[in-house]
């Protein structure tokens, strides 16, 4: 399940990554394996042929993996890089959906951007680490934190 964050983390020590798309082309792409497979259909209904090439799901065109969309960048740099804190304002439902069904990973975005689809995940604040298992719990929690931070 991923970690939810809402402030940038700041003491914990973990890197957070605000391009996705730089990292991933830069980092990530070397990692992937046959899981990325899965995560590139689902969010951007694409074939992966290779580590370095997918094909278009408009003609089937063969294109180079750096044209996949931001949010299926986003969601394979969580899955490949759980040391890191990735944000995820860029991604669309499709890519949260994936991103919230992680078993693992960690996100940040300074305001509520939640998949309907959320089962579980843990929440990180100033309390520590706790589970969270409902859209309108975790909305309420993303509240919660704004209202202590405008006291």
């Amino acid at each position: 399940m991923i970690t939810v964050y809402k402030k940038k983390p700041s003491k914990n020590g973990m890197e957070l990554v605000t391009l996705n798309d730089i990292y991933f082309n830069k980092y990530t792409v070397d990692m992937l394996d046959d899981r990325a497979a899965e995560i590139i259909e689902k969010i951007d209904n694409s074939k992966m042929i290779s580590k370095y090439t997918i094909s278009s799901r408009f003609n089937g065109t063969v294109l180079n993996i750096d044209k996949l969309s931001t949010g299926c960048k986003t969601a394979l740099n969580i899955m490949y890089n759980p040391d890191k804190i990735f944000d995820i304002c860029e991604c669309g439902d499709n890519a949260l959906d994936v991103i919230y069904a992680l078993q693992q990973g960690n996100v940040y975005c300074g305001y509520p951007f939640i998949s309907f689809d959320m089962q579980k995940v843990k929440v990180c604040d100033k309390k520590g680490v706790r589970e969270i298992d409902s859209y309108d719990a975790l909305k309420e929690w993303w509240t919660d934190e704004d209202q202590t931070d405008r006291n």
